[in-house]
């Protein structure tokens, strides 16, 4: 079971990096970062990965920002907002917002990115992030409305995640490939150098807006893509490499015992179950006999396969969602299900300090 070795999780990392919670202690003022998986397009609306979701967070805003430790929704891009029905939702946005291209942040950049993501026929790979919008129009230069499809509760979440907002003008000329090689967002980092599955270099962007996010602490974040994990280690030790991710347990734990490391673990709000065939589905399946299925759950110590497998703050959980989403509750069971660890996190202690 992989591992993490960085700073609690590079989504966390970046994050942390884009709030002001940064670590860094360089004449060079840069985090020296490793990516274990290719990233195959930095545009966010064509990816899938958590790199992905990393570098959309520092690089883009969205209307809405919910902050990580009391779950508040804040506006970012948006300033306030209101339901006028129950599929319809009302934005007035921030002015004086600029594009790392210099561009200014208008309503016509929010139309042009819902119309355009919403669309199917424009393959956004992760459709359920999108796939709830039907359309976006314009009430005036700073006034803009979001139409749903129907009735989707999780709207505001999904405005304050995945749903970034682009550029119309660069974004209808380069399309995706275009602002994967040259991504041009809001955000607190602006995307100086992109070698397409290799290398990223961010910098801090100095005309950030007053976003809830805060400005970056950290002037230069270098990440590149390292798929060996021991050349990761390698260069962690040599000092190359300020943080590294996605690393086995058992080496983890290792570099744990060493004064110049640390290692980070927290829970996601993933949930891992198994299913069984109640209903059949393959050839003479016992799982359709409801005594089997009570044994097997039974059965299975849920505590000892989280200590053995995940070694970290994972727990067992008795909810088909995680106690940690707004849609979990106390009174819904599920009969095999243990939240997954966070990935380990580790960063050399010499390189850096709190800001």
């Amino acid at each position: 079971m992989k591992s993490t070795v960085l700073k609690s999780t590079i989504t966390g990392l970046i994050l942390a990096a884009a709030t002001g919670a940064a670590w860094a202690d360089k004449a060079d003022d840069t985090l020296n970062v490793a990516f274990t998986k290719e990233l195959e397009n930095v545009d966010s609306y064509f990816n899938s990965s958590r790199e992905g979701v990393v570098l959309q967070r520092a690089v883009w805003d969205g209307l809405i920002y919910r902050d990580p430790v009391s779950n508040e929704y804040m506006g970012n891009l948006a300033t306030e907002w209101e339901w006028i029905d129950d599929t319809t939702i009302e934005f007035k946005l921030r002015e004086g917002v600029k594009f790392h291209d210099g561009s200014d942040f208008t309503a016509d950049d929010v139309v042009f990115t819902v119309n355009y993501v919403a669309d199917e026929a424009n393959g956004v790979k992760t459709q359920r992030n999108v796939n709830w919008m039907k359309s976006a129009e314009k009430i005036d230069d700073y006034t803009v409305r979001i139409m749903l499809k129907e009735k989707f509760p999780a709207a505001i979440e999904f405005l304050s995640g995945p749903v970034s907002m682009y550029p119309s003008d660069y974004y209808e000329e380069a399309g995706p490939e275009g602002m994967g090689l040259k991504p041009v967002g809001t955000g607190p980092y602006k995307v100086t150098e992109v070698v397409p599955g290799q290398h990223f270099k961010l910098e801090a962007y100095e005309g950030y807006h007053d976003s809830p996010k805060g400005k970056p602490s950290i002037k230069n974040v270098d990440i590149r893509t390292i798929p060996d994990v021991n050349t990761q280690m390698a260069e962690l030790f040599s000092g190359s490499l300020d943080l590294i991710w996605q690393v086995p347990s058992d080496q983890a734990e290792k570099l744990a015992e060493r004064d110049e490391f640390q290692v980070s673990n927290e829970s996601t709000m993933r949930v891992g179950y198994l299913t069984l065939d109640a209903a059949g589905r393959s050839e003479d399946s016992p799982f359709t006999d409801i005594r089997v299925r009570k044994a097997v759950n039974h059965a299975i110590n849920r505590q000892e396969l989280v200590d053995a497998l995940l070694k970290g703050k994972s727990k067992v959980v008795y909810t088909p969602a995680s106690p940690a989403s707004l849609a979990a509750t106390k009174r819904r069971r599920s009969s095999m299900s243990t939240t997954p660890r966070r990935p380990r996190n580790c960063w050399p202690k010499r390189a850096m300090k709190t800001v």
